[in-house]
């Protein structure tokens, strides 16, 4: 028995997400935001690598996976899953029969796995997600979006949303350090900024926001924030006791990671004296754009729980010194310019990039340290 219009009303479509970012962005922040609970919600993630896009026993072992979750009513988040879609056509579209005996009922949809159509209990609780980039619209068939209810999404629309929850002291503060930093970017231009999008603002305004359980939102204690790559940053960002200019620096901090050296020499003579110097020193002393082993080496060494004595010399306030609990980043994309050094870099050449034996802590950073270099690799395959 096929489900009335009017109880497939009462069901809704399932979902589509179409990601602004590019980059799964909304995917974490629908988690963090607790749009989708993580102890409810089952990802399911396809690679294109030419290995998996033809391993059909994969793609079985997920649909049977996917089956699963509709028989207990779980959440799932499909991610490039395009490749399988066929296979829940009957899902997508709600082609739900009924079977009811008494007063009891079950709904039931065709999943096809493998060679055979199989008849699958859909929970009443089930729910489905399917996330697309918004790069890839062109391609998925008009047919296919007309099965979903669709949500845009972006980095800004959930920075919104939370700035919505803040208190009106805290929307404040935001509003002024966003546009003192919309004017920071103008004066050294977008095109200054490697990687540069109209995301990568409201992210690092988005960090600075924290969320409990009830909804009730706050700007986070920015000594939570450092990471072994930022810590060194401690004296430019809190040297000051007013709280507007410490999240300002925060964010500026991240924003000058990513803006050239060039602009960063031609348009520090613009700003004040006190100014320039301060950035000067945050750029050139506590940041690092020159030496990719160095780089490497503040990645992988062992964070300090507190900022170098230097640093706290440095200190304007009277606070004292404060312990620091030092985040690990683990995934970092450096924008490089093109040479032969660079590209030639492969697990050869790892000694050349680390340096000499005579460093005192060469032994454990090759150790910990490895190179795939994908243009060698495709070379030496051709």
């Amino acid at each position: 028995m096929q489900l009335t219009s009017v109880g497939r009303r009462s069901y809704g479509r399932y979902k589509l997400v179409i990601d602004e970012s590019d980059a799964e962005s909304v995917v974490r922040f629908l988690f963090q935001t607790k749009v989708l609970d993580p102890n409810r919600t089952t990802v399911f993630r396809l690679s294109d690598f030419p290995n998996d896009v033809n391993n059909e026993l994969k793609n079985v072992e997920i649909l049977s996976t996917i089956k699963l979750c509709m028989e207990t009513g779980r959440t799932i988040l499909m991610i490039n899953t395009r490749r399988i879609h066929g296979a829940l056509y009957d899902v997508f579209n709600q082609n739900f029969s009924i079977m009811a005996t008494g007063d009891t009922r079950k709904i039931f949809s065709k999943v096809a796995i493998g060679p055979k159509t199989l008849d699958v209990v859909v929970h009443e609780d089930f729910q489905c997600v399917v996330h697309i980039n918004r790069s890839e619209m062109k391609e998925v068939p008009a047919p296919f979006l007309s099965r979903f209810q669709k949500y845009s999404l972006s980095i800004e629309n959930f920075y919104r949303l939370q700035f919505k929850k803040l208190s009106k002291d805290d929307q404040t503060c935001l509003t002024n350090v966003e546009a003192k930093l919309n004017s920071f970017i103008d004066c050294f231009g977008a095109k200054n900024f490697f990687g540069l999008n109209n995301d990568t603002l409201y992210s690092c305004l988005l960090s600075l926001l924290e969320c409990e359980d009830n909804g009730i939102c706050r700007i986070s204690n920015i000594d939570r924030q450092y990471t072994q790559l930022t810590i060194r940053t401690k004296s430019f960002i809190e040297n000051t006791s007013n709280i507007n200019q410490r999240l300002l620096r925060s964010i500026l901090s991240k924003l000058m990671q990513i803006v050239s050296s060039e602009s960063m020499i031609f348009k520090l003579p613009t700003f004040e004296d006190e100014t320039a110097r301060s950035l000067c020193e945050n750029y050139f002393y506590q940041q690092e754009h020159f030496s990719l082993e160095n780089f490497i080496r503040q990645l992988i060494t062992r964070s300090q729980t507190q900022a170098d004595d230097d640093q706290n010399m440095n200190r304007t306030t009277d606070e004292g010194v404060l312990n620091v609990n030092v985040l690990i980043t683990t995934k970092i994309m450096i924008y490089t310019r093109t040479s032969p050094y660079i590209l030639s870099l492969n697990k050869l050449s790892k000694y050349r990039l680390l340096g000499n034996r005579n460093n005192v802590d060469y032994e454990t950073i090759n150790a910990m340290t490895d190179i795939l270099n994908l243009v060698s690799t495709c070379d030496n395959l051709t």
